[in-house]
């Protein structure tokens, strides 16, 4: 091979040889832009999990829960017919709903008092200026605990007080004939005067189909028996 020769073939390897190492320093490497990307999307969904708690943990905070009671006659009562409307509009600045209200019975099923939901503490120090007012009622604050132990009827039970005590389940169905009521019943025996008085708590499908069993059933006639009814809420 000449000097010539040879000479062009050492230019043409430094010149392939200097390409390639330019090649390799201009291209960014794909392993690390990969592992950015798969970076910043983790630390996106942290983020967004970590806000996601933290409104949850805020909005747990924030509801507050009162026990509404009468003062007068010794207290820790509700005349019978309330309605949670009726505590509703007497707390009308509280932003209070048919939901944030549960009735508490004792055993004979007379009201003792409502347990109330407040979106917030400052909701409830309002409740407490308003009940401080009139000085008829008074509400106390309670646990979430007490809250959700109490279960709600939601005016779909009437309970059916004077039912006679050899009444059969198939005369209390006749009984109520034409109502939308939903068997079986919880019958019990509560104290009375002169004598023990037999209830029956009866279910029914809706508010309306309960309303209007009161209306079309109550003070009617159980085996010669009068029978009075109540909503329960």
């Amino acid at each position: 091979m000449s000097r010539l020769a040879a000479a062009a073939l050492r230019r043409g390897v430094t010149t392939s040889t200097d390409l390639s190492s330019s090649l390799l320093a201009v291209s960014p490497p794909v392993s690390a832009r990969l592992f950015s990307a798969d970076a910043s999307g983790e630390a996106t969904a942290t983020a967004a999990e970590s806000q996601d708690d933290s409104f949850l943990k805020a909005s747990r905070e924030g509801l507050a829960y009162g026990r509404f009671y009468s003062v007068i006659g010794g207290g820790n009562r509700l005349e019978k017919n309330m309605l949670k409307t009726d505590i509703i509009h007497h707390l009308d600045r509280c932003g209070l709903s048919l939901d944030d209200v549960k009735i508490d019975y004792n055993n004979r099923y007379d009201p003792l008092a409502a347990l109330l939901r407040f979106s917030s503490k400052a909701m409830f120090t309002t409740a407490n200026r308003q009940t401080s007012q009139n000085r008829v009622y008074r509400i106390d604050e309670i646990s979430r605990e007490v809250w959700d132990l109490k279960k709600p009827f939601d005016g779909k039970t009437v309970l059916l007080q004077g039912v006679p005590r050899n009444a059969l389940p198939e005369d209390i169905e006749r009984f109520l004939c034409g109502t939308n009521f939903e068997p079986p019943f919880e019958s019990f025996i509560r104290a009375g005067v002169p004598e023990p008085i037999r209830m029956v708590l009866v279910k029914f499908r809706t508010k309306t189909d309960a309303m209007n069993a009161f209306i079309t059933k109550n003070r009617g006639f159980c085996l010669n028996n009068q029978v009075s009814m109540r909503v329960l809420q």
